[in-house]
């Protein structure tokens, strides 16, 4: 499939979306009177978040009328069949309402569920680079936010001693906190450099383009993870997303080479929880 469209508007809707995040930068929200707790109290949304989210609807909307547009605020589910858009409108809100900068906004599609196109884009504000892929089409960074990046590739690093490997440790499920803190302390006996910085999307792109190793996440939601997926596999990555009961994935993801040592530690970890 030719996806330079859909990757055109991908890219305009989040830079548009990253610009509006830009402009609030800086910002404590925590004690916004727009602000609002989902699932606790450092599980936040912002007035951004939705403005966020309104403005990348927008666009893909009128590029594409009859495409679903599933976001981290509007309360649609994936479904899995033909074309979806899964967009997470500030992946790393926690960071982005204390004015830490590390996040971005994340848009992915998917057609039968199979991802086509990723962008993560993290405005100057942040980390002030675009990752983005089409399926069949490779990986790349972007440090001007266009279209011109150049190539990406995972890192060659084949060892968990000394590999540098993303975890959680959750800050809003005391039922999975045990099962993080279990998979960061393994990690850590096996010598990695375990790392908690806040943005799943981020997370996957720095795996993406070699600046770190391997993601570990218990527990996520598919617009967390949309992009960086497509992103990391067209870099050489691996990833092994599965579905849990309450409709959250686990997701483990690496440079490929530490991915069967990743799998395997995760599964005597915390077994089969799903």
């Amino acid at each position: 499939m030719d996806a330079s469209e859909e990757l055109q508007v991908a890219l305009r809707a989040a830079r548009e979306a990253g610009s509006i995040a830009a402009e609030h930068a800086g910002t404590d929200f925590r004690d916004s009177k727009d602000t609002e707790s989902k699932s606790s109290g450092n599980d936040l949304v912002t007035a951004v978040d939705r403005e966020c989210e309104q403005r990348v609807t927008d666009i893909i909307a009128e590029a594409f009328p009859d495409d679903r547009v599933v976001g981290e605020e509007n309360e649609i589910g994936v479904t899995g069949e033909g074309r979806e858009w899964i967009v997470d409108p500030i992946d790393g809100t926690s960071n982005f309402a204390t004015g830490y900068p590390y996040y971005c906004v994340s848009v992915a599609l998917r057609i039968d569920g199979g991802g086509v196109v990723g962008v993560v884009h993290s405005p100057d504000t942040a980390l002030g680079r675009t990752w983005y892929a089409a399926a069949g089409e490779g990986a790349y960074r972007s440090d001007d936010h266009t279209l011109d990046g150049e190539p990406i590739a995972v890192s060659e690093h084949d060892t968990l001693a000394g590999s540098m490997v993303f975890a959680r440790l959750s800050e809003r499920s005391r039922a999975w906190l045990a099962s993080d803190l279990a998979v960061a302390t393994s990690l850590l006996e096996r010598e990695s450099m375990v790392r908690r910085p806040g943005s799943s999307a981020l997370n996957m792109c720095q795996i993406a383009d070699g600046s770190a190793d391997g993601y570990v996440v218990l527990s996520i939601n598919d617009w967390d993870v949309a992009a960086g997926e497509v992103i990391l596999r067209e870099a050489g990555g691996g990833v092994r997303d599965r579905a849990l009961e309450d409709g959250t994935r686990q997701v483990i993801a690496s440079n490929g080479s530490i991915q069967g040592a990743l799998e395997t530690l995760i599964d005597q970890v915390v077994g089969d929880r799903r």
